[in-house]
């Protein structure tokens, strides 16, 4: 046992286990009062606050063993150094397999104590299922515990990533992991409602945790997009990397859960298809898990983790609340009631069922590209991933649909409308729609398909933006607003996305130093090396001139990490209103000073040019030890000669070298003369790699400028993006709020109702 307790580092792995404890406990406690026994809720609840203490501490003894540097720690070996500044010591904690699940683990247990006190009723069950959700990650981290402890203490960790070596690195991962755990709350939700096979007010309660946890993940996408931008140096925010895409998934469930939810709490409709969503929902975020940590796509993705071991308890861990909630739904779906879907073709409610249905579409779609892999494992000998073609592609007429359906909602009724009537309200917005397109097509958009895109997108936009201002006007102000405000913001990133990718500008060149070079309309000038200060690291410096004079200075940095001897490209994004200037570096050539003087070193069968000669050497005579000591004892020197050949304007000339060393020391070698001029001698000889050594005099090689190759791209409106998505995360923290309200009004009309009822009994 002691034994066993020595691999660990105590005061941590201790924290684990008793989180095991209370998570037990607080588990039995909340089945006791599904048995009937109320007085065991203050158990339950007191069991869990204790639980999720014990996982802070643990979290926090992770973080302060990072911040020291306590290299006694595996997990802080493998993943800190002594060079990293504090803010990349706490990124540290989540590089890696058990850091990432320990702090997924936190959120989740910090989100459970608000939503212990809002499950109302069904808290029990709700907390049950929640509970069972937390304890996957918790097994993980026992079975691949973040405390173990290296045998010896090492002097400096292994340090980190270096591509995790970013500001937004520090900030992007955890607000990730905040709408993974978010995303078992509605699971919870639903699955405690049909387990009490009532269905009438999960959700209201669900709708706020889903539209934060909604928002949650979007910020994050939004957070780890710009970080791609703004650091890897491929000049794009979205690759269609799996890792990407397992986040997407999720998000995209959670757009058509929204809108499922909404269709229910005002119209009574989709509540079957809300529980089945609310279960897939969660188990999108276990299955994009399971794709990127079991090291099934290793080979496929730049951002994969290596597989640790889990892909058995991954697959148990989904595989579980897969048959969880198909045995739930098959039980209790049938006893849901839920009203027909009579809505007329131009309605509200017909035009929010096609956008569920392109935005679903959407996610299968994706879901099918991100398994490629292992589908085409079973059909072919080697396994193969799609491409971001495949992607572009199937999405291209999603997106148009999008564009359609969000221009003509806002103006219709859940009754219906006419098509003169649609028509008249869509007139303003089809007008601004028209000249914004005619202003593209003059700016230079030329394919149909991008006129029609951007002509959709901005017809949207328009109409989304008067009816918030509609709204904002009205006696619910603009919080009322906040779902057509997203939708500003969807219309908004759709422009932005088809500018900055269709329409983009690339060149790919060399600077010399000092020597101005035009690039479409920029000239640029690379100016000088900036050698690492602190920790700044190299960078470089290019004057950019624009048409109309004006100019700026870039920054790219191109530097080797120093633990790695990786080579690392930062760019340099200069930022306007209208587009961004990306410069990202390739290459970098220190310059080469002229000289009539040089060393080489050569074995035997190598070759040099040095400026206009060819140098090769052919064969050393005398090299040999046993021949250097008879040759030492008995006439008091040793010789080594080479022969050499020298190429000169295509013709090969002979030359030989002799190197002699006498038994005092002192050492001879004559140059030799060069054909065509210059002189040549042999300067010694490096037993151990059998190089000789010569040294070359008269032979001029001109200097050459430092170079630098980058990849200059100018990016238009590419601010749209952000802008866009911005305002949907805005409009939905609005829409969150305004639901949140009506379920705190909600619960109080319950209570109320609980009340009068219990003294008329």
């Amino acid at each position: 046992m002691l034994d066993y307790l020595s691999q660990f580092y105590l005061p941590g792995a201790v924290t684990i286990w008793c989180a095991v404890a209370f998570g037990i406990a607080t588990l039995l406690g909340y089945l006791r009062v599904l048995d009937g026994d109320q007085s065991a809720l203050t158990f339950a609840r007191r069991g869990y606050l204790f639980f999720t203490s014990s996982v802070v501490l643990s979290a926090i003894v992770l973080a302060i063993s990072l911040a020291r540097r306590d290299f006694r720690i595996e997990y802080v070996y493998q993943y800190s150094g002594m060079d990293l500044p504090i803010h990349f010591q706490v990124a540290a904690f989540w590089a890696g397999q058990k850091g990432s699940f320990l702090i997924w683990l936190l959120f989740g247990a910090l989100l459970g104590l608000p939503l212990s006190r809002t499950a109302g009723r069904q808290e029990p069950a709700v907390m049950g299922f929640y509970l069972l959700n937390l304890f996957g990650l918790l097994f993980i981290l026992v079975r691949e515990n973040p405390f173990v402890m290296l045998s010896e203490t090492p002097l400096d960790g292994a340090g980190l990533n270096p591509l995790l070596q970013d500001d937004w690195m520090v900030i992007h991962p955890p607000i990730m992991f905040v709408g993974y755990a978010a995303a078992a709350i509605p699971m919870a939700f639903a699955l405690a409602a049909l387990w009490f096979r009532d269905t009438s007010t999960w959700a209201r309660r669900a709708f706020p945790w889903t539209l934060g946890g909604f928002l949650v993940l979007g910020g994050a996408i939004m957070l780890g997009g710009y970080w791609a931008y703004e650091t890897l140096g491929w000049g794009g925010y979205w690759g269609w990397d799996p890792v990407e895409n397992a986040s997407l998934i999720p998000w995209l469930i959670g757009t058509v859960l929204i809108h499922g939810l909404y269709m229910e709490r005002t119209k009574g409709r989709y509540r079957r298809l809300n529980l089945v969503l609310a279960a897939l929902l969660y188990l999108s975020v276990l299955y994009g898990t399971f794709l990127t940590r079991s090291g099934v796509l290793a080979d496929f993705s730049v951002h994969s983790f290596v597989d640790l071991g889990l892909s058995r308890w991954l697959i148990v861990w989904m595989g579980f609340f897969a048959v969880a909630s198909v045995l739930l739904l098959g039980r209790g779906l049938r006893h849901v009631e839920t009203h027909s879907n009579e809505d007329p073709l131009l309605s509200r409610g017909f035009f929010l069922v096609m956008s569920t249905l392109v935005v679903g579409t959407s996610a299968i779609l994706v879901t099918a590209g991100t398994s490629a892999p292992l589908i085409t494992r079973w059909i072919m000998e080697t396994p193969a991933p799609v491409g971001p073609s495949y992607y572009n592609a199937v999405h291209r007429p999603l997106a148009l649909l999008v564009g359609l359906l969000l221009a003509a909602v806002p103006f219709l009724t859940w009754k219906g409308s006419s098509p003169g009537v649609l028509l008249r309200k869509l007139v303003p917005s089809l007008v601004v729609a028209l000249i914004v397109t005619l202003g593209a097509i003059a700016s230079g958009v030329h394919l149909p398909v991008h006129m029609l895109f951007i002509f959709l997108a901005v017809a949207a936009l328009a109409s989304n933006l008067s009816k918030v201002i509609d709204k904002a006007r009205g006696p619910g102000g603009l919080r009322s607003a906040g779902g057509y405000l997203a939708h500003v913001g969807v219309g908004v990133m759709l422009i932005g996305i088809l500018a900055s990718s269709a329409y983009d500008q690339s060149a790919k060149v060399t600077l010399e130093q000092g020597t101005p070079l035009q690039v479409g309309d920029l000239n640029l000038t690379f100016e000088r090396f900036i050698p690492r200060r602190g920790f700044e690291k190299e960078s470089l410096e290019i004057e950019v001139v624009r048409e109309d004079g004006s100019s700026f200075k870039s920054y790219p940095k191109l530097f080797v990490n120093q633990r790695t001897r990786q080579t690392m490209a930062n760019p340099h994004v200069h930022k306007t209103w209208a587009r961004d200037i990306y410069i990202s570096p390739i290459q970098f050539e220190p310059a080469q000073v002229a000289s009539d003087q040089h060393r080489l070193a050569l074995a035997q069968g190598e070759s040099l040019e040095i400026g206009p000669i060819q140098v090769r050497l052919v064969s050393l005579q005398g090299q040999n030890e046993g021949d250097a000591m008879v040759q030492l004892a008995s006439a008091g020197f040793v010789t080594v000669g080479a022969n050499l050949e020298v190429i000169r304007d295509g013709q090969i000339l002979p030359v030989s070298a002799t190197y002699r060393v006498y038994q005092d020391g002192r050492v001879e070698a004559p140059t030799e003369a060069l054909p065509g001029g210059g002189r040549l001698a042999m300067t010694g000889l490096d037993p151990q790699t059998g190089q000789a050594r010569f040294g070359i005099q008269g032979v001029a090689v001109e200097g050459n400028p430092a170079r630098l190759s980058v990849d200059v791209t100018r990016k238009p409106l590419i601010k749209m993006v952000w802008y866009g998505l911005w305002v949907v995360l805005i409009g939905g923290l609005l829409a969150a709020a305004q639901r949140l309200k009506q379920a705190l009004q909600g619960d109080a009309i319950d209570a109320k109702a609980a009340t009068a009822q219990a003294h008329k009994s």
